[in-house]
């Protein structure tokens, strides 16, 4: 029974899921296992396959559609720079490298490229979610993971257009059930220049008419016509891509990359969010389905070689051409080790690889077994990286090279200047404030972009890790009267505030965090000044309001003043008493 089935498969992967985040790993890889468990493969609690795997590609759609809806032409240009110079060589390494190493098994070079190609995407939701628990989005190795991320979804659509002409180029066919639902060509050449055709249609078309379109069902202010819209433009885009033989994911990313240019993306997003994310995990959960247990139990030491080989060689393989770029080798570990897992779209490509004969089923439950498990060990990875490349960096072999780099020329032997680390927006304003007033300064940044474009316009910043007790020291921080540190990253803050004090006890330490509970811990490490963001802000909210009910400015200003000097124990606690407004 339909519901019945369903009613199983989402409790189960509620009581995984939960039970995985009570061990703070991801809910994706929850989803995994719980699919292992109602599969065929595990207790067999669901009768009717087709009916969740169905439900599952309507998943994959919508997930395709809110990706395109999340793309941008702006948000491309910002992260091109990052994208060409790290993320295409990842790719493209990481896929010579894997079709090298499986060519002699696979059996033809095309299918051990299709192999390369499965390895080189990463998983966007886990590694997204992962920077955020952490607050690490806006760091060097988190600005990096991202932009690598962006081209890998973009070069997905690139890979399902390939997968027929690689089927032809290695002579496989496709088994009865793939075969029963060809496109409307049989010749693949054919086939992908329709779909290009196609591809290039659907965008001239929907940044047309798409737009006027949603203008007019706008103005009735209608929200179930605005919804029922854009589900028709998704699954109908779906659809149109379908009949030429590409996928239906595809052709819902189109859809969305159309309505993203359109100035109602961002409510079409918050509109279909809730079903992406349901039916999204009807996908994962389908995807476990597959997974056959006792495949990976008969098959262990293959899949745990491959797992090996996959997380190591990905993360040497996206931090080579970030150090490459100019970015420190910590920087770059970091960013690879984030980027070691397969990726959900790989499931995607995967199976479509599978029914064209491009995988046999061997292959294939190597792939979904290895592709879980690097999914599982990711986080674990992640998270024990930073302290053992802070052992590594006391030893004598590996602490020049993990020590990372200092500026280029040495900075003038500057005395009673300001250091500031970071030159994101706060560091950026801090800078012109202080040569307003001929304040001397250096600025320390790990962009190299950054670097070298401020240096062209006289800025005095430098490339160096502000973690680093060489980097500091090279920075004048013992002949300092300030130290500001202006970045977004709550660890790499702690550690530079801690060395900071260790090498000038003089020196006044001024941190930028993003919250009150961070600000205790930072004062004990050494900082003179804590200045957490939600806080400002609270302060900003509570004189605009209270400044609309008449309260003199003055007693405004008392009241921040009082909670700066309890070190903001009120917006802790709460204020606990009531004062009159007069």
């Amino acid at each position: 029974m339909f519901l019945a089935d369903l009613v199983i498969v989402f409790a189960v992967a509620a009581t995984v899921v939960f039970a995985f985040g009570q061990l703070r790993l991801p809910s994706v890889v929850g989803l995994l296992v719980a699919g292992v468990l109602v599969g065929p493969y595990g207790l067999s609690l669901v009768s009717d396959l087709h009916v969740v795997e169905v439900l599952a590609e309507i998943g994959v759609v919508v997930l395709l559609f809110t990706v395109g809806l999340e793309f941008s032409l702006s948000r491309l240009l910002v992260m091109l720079p990052t994208m060409a110079r790290v993320g295409l060589p990842q790719i493209v390494v990481t896929t010579a490298v894997v079709a090298a190493a499986t060519w002699w098994y696979l059996g033809t070079l095309p299918q051990a490229i299709f192999a390369g190609m499965l390895v080189a995407m990463s998983s966007t939701a886990i590694v997204l979610k992962l920077l955020a628990d952490r607050g690490e989005t806006a760091t060097p190795h988190g600005r990096i993971a991202v932009a690598v991320l962006l081209l890998q979804d973009l070069v997905v659509v690139a890979a399902m257009l390939a997968v027929p002409l690689l089927a032809t180029a290695a002579g496989v066919h496709p088994p009865e059930a793939a075969a029963r639902t060809p496109g409307l060509f049989a010749d693949p050449i054919a086939s992908v220049a329709a779909g290009l055709a196609t591809v290039a249609a659907v965008l001239a078309v929907g940044r047309l008419l798409v737009p006027r379109i949603l203008h007019e069902v706008v103005r009735l202010r209608n929200r179930e016509l605005f919804l029922m819209t854009i589900v028709l433009a998704c699954l109908g885009t779906a659809a149109i891509t379908a009949q030429v033989g590409l996928s239906l994911a595809l052709g819902a990313f189109l859809a969305g990359l159309v309505l993203s240019e359109s100035e109602y993306g961002h409510q079409a997003f918050t509109e279909v969010l809730p079903f992406r994310d349901t039916l999204a995990s009807l996908f994962f959960v389908s995807v476990g389905m597959l997974l056959d247990v006792r495949f990976l139990a008969e098959h262990a030491g293959l899949v745990a070689v491959t797992v090996l080989a996959i997380v190591l060689g990905k993360t040497a393989m996206t931090a080579f051409p970030a150090i490459v770029a100019g970015y420190p080798p910590r920087t770059s570990l970091l960013a690879g080790a984030a980027l070691a897992q397969v990726g959900e779209f790989s499931f995607v490509l995967g199976s479509r690889g599978a029914e064209v004969g491009l995988l046999s089923r061997d292959d294939y439950q190597t792939f979904l077994a290895a592709a879980v498990l690097t999914m599982a060990v990711t986080p674990l990875v992640s998270a024990g990286l930073p302290g053992w490349l802070d052992r590594l960096s006391q030893t004598r072999f590996c602490g020049r090279w993990l020590a990372d780099r200092g500026p280029q020329e040495r900075p003038p032997h500057l005395s009673d200047h300001v250091i500031i680390a970071g030159f994101g927006l706060n560091g950026r304003n801090l800078a012109t404030a202080l040569a307003e007033f001929g304040v001397p300064h250096v600025v320390l940044e790990l962009n190299p972009e950054t670097v070298r474009r401020e240096r062209a316009h006289g800025l005095d910043i430098h490339f160096g890790d502000c973690t680093r007790a060489a980097v500091l020291e090279h920075a004048g921080i013992a002949r300092a009267r300030a130290f500001v540190l202006a970045i977004s990253d709550a660890a790499s803050t702690r550690r530079s505030v801690r060395i900071a004090r260790e090498l000038s006890a003089d020196v006044r330490i001024i941190v930028r965090t993003e919250y009150v509970l961070e600000v205790e811990e930072l004062r004990h490490l050494g900082a003179n000044e804590v200045i957490p963001a939600e806080f400002e802000t609270a302060l900003a909210l509570f004189d605009r309001v209270l400044a609309i009910y008449d309260v003199p400015e003055s007693t405004i200003d008392d009241l921040a003043d009082r909670m700066r000097l309890e070190n903001y124990g009120f917006l802790r606690a709460g204020i606990s008493r009531k004062r009159p407004l007069s």
